[in-house]
């Protein structure tokens, strides 16, 4: 009986706390669910970054503007033959053309 007691006075307790603070225990039960989303979608990112992977058989093309030889698949694409290796040449070639 003495422990029903202490039992029924402590669930009052909680209750009471419980109704005084929820805004509280809401905010805090957001921020968690909040954090635990952000760690999922961090993970799921590190899941979906994906390699090229570089056939020993691929084609190599010219870039337009330093003449290096770079692979199909990586180099970049300005007009239909147009190939740079890089953004910076493509971006140095623009320039060019433009003054």
């Amino acid at each position: 009986m003495k422990f029903l007691i202490i039992l029924l006075l402590l669930l009052f307790v909680t209750a009471i706390i419980a109704v005084r603070y929820r805004r509280q225990i809401q905010m805090g039960i957001y921020m968690w669910r909040m954090f635990r989303k952000m760690r999922q979608v961090g993970k799921s990112d590190e899941k979906q970054i994906e390699t090229k992977e570089v056939s020993a058989n691929a084609p190599l093309v010219k870039c337009s503007n330093c003449g290096t030889w770079v692979i199909q698949t990586t180099a970049f694409k300005l007009r239909s033959n147009t190939y740079y290796c890089s953004s910076v040449c493509m971006e140095k070639a623009v320039n060019l053309s433009k003054t």
